[in-house]
């Protein structure tokens, strides 16, 4: 049985090695993965880290090679702590295909449950990206109509340049309802919907695509703390930059989870919430109304968040 260990690298490319040692180099693209595959005439299976690379396990599976993950933090682990090398392309994917070689215990199948949450991950992304084209296309007719004001156009050329826009726009919202329907079908079948999120009132199956395809698997995460993290819900150490690290989307999909159980009143979560406010309230009396709101929608999100963790470690 052939062995190949593939990682993603800084690069956007793939880096693929059948030995151990000799690494190849190709376009992290559907059609170049494609035509790898391809070629394979032995049986073979396919060694990957857990996070990302949605797209390429899927592929793998469906042209029926055996496809197994580990967390990326155990290969990190074994990187630093037993082999003590550098970073690089392609020393990670390198120690992929030692672990496969030497600890296949580490590994799990890709099975029924990662192909669904793959599934989700790549229709959420699609639906997301069609989003931000939404939100560009919307601002860019508003800030047109704005110049237009100021430009000696004709109101015949004017109400023909809106209509081009509005018309841009109305497709954009009809591709955004198709990939949510599409979303949504792959989310309800999902376990973690079926056994966990469907019973939270006020939490649709686009926020429970969002929490599924950013958390993906909760056992990835050395404990609640460190999920809390990930979904910035702490506040860490800021980079160069000046940016925080953390998942954005999750973040967004937590603020939507908060808004979602205000609005509908979710029995627990909704409970806690209004606690909370009137405890910020009584602990800090000079604080204004909207920061005693973002504080106690905070608290339920972190607190939403670590159950999350826990229903998604018993569902695993």
């Amino acid at each position: 049985m052939l062995k190949i260990a593939v990682d993603w690298a800084i690069t956007k490319d793939l880096m693929i090695t059948e030995n151990g040692e000799k690494v190849k180099k190709i376009s992290a693209t559907r059609e170049s993965f494609e035509k790898y595959l391809a070629k394979l005439k032995n049986d073979a299976c396919f060694y990957l880290e857990e996070g990302g690379g949605d797209v390429f396990k899927l592929l793998a599976n469906k042209n029926n090679f055996k496809v197994f993950t580990i967390a990326g933090k155990k290969t990190k682990e074994y990187r630093e702590s037993s082999l003590g090398i550098e970073k690089t392309d392609e020393n990670d994917v390198k120690i992929i295909y030692m672990m496969a070689n030497n600890q296949a215990e580490q590994f799990r199948e890709f099975g029924e449950r990662d192909i669904l949450t793959s599934k989700i991950s790549i229709a959420f992304k699609s639906r997301a990206d069609i989003e931000e084209d939404l939100v560009r296309a919307k601002n860019r007719l508003f800030a047109l109509k704005n110049q237009m004001d100021l430009l000696n156009i004709s109101e015949k050329d004017r109400a023909k340049i809106i209509k081009n826009k509005e018309e841009i726009i109305e497709k954009l919202i009809k591709d955004f309802q198709f990939e949510t329907k599409e979303l949504n079908k792959l989310v309800i079948k999902h376990p973690v919907w079926i056994n966990y999120l469907q019973y939270e009132k006020g939490v649709g199956p686009a926020v429970a695509g969002a929490i599924i395809s950013q958390i993906r698997d909760a056992s990835r995460f050395d404990n609640k703390y460190s999920l809390r993290h990930y979904a910035g819900m702490v506040k860490k150490d800021r980079d160069r930059k000046g940016k925080q690290d953390y998942n954005h989307k999750l973040k967004r999909a937590l603020y939507f989870f908060a808004t979602g159980i205000i609005k509908n009143g979710n029995p627990k979560w909704r409970t806690l919430y209004d606690n909370m406010k009137e405890y910020y309230s009584n602990k800090h009396p000079d604080w204004k109304r909207w920061l005693i709101n973002l504080y106690a929608m905070k608290f339920v999100q972190t607190k939403f968040i670590d159950e999350v963790y826990q229903k998604m470690l018993e569902i695993e």
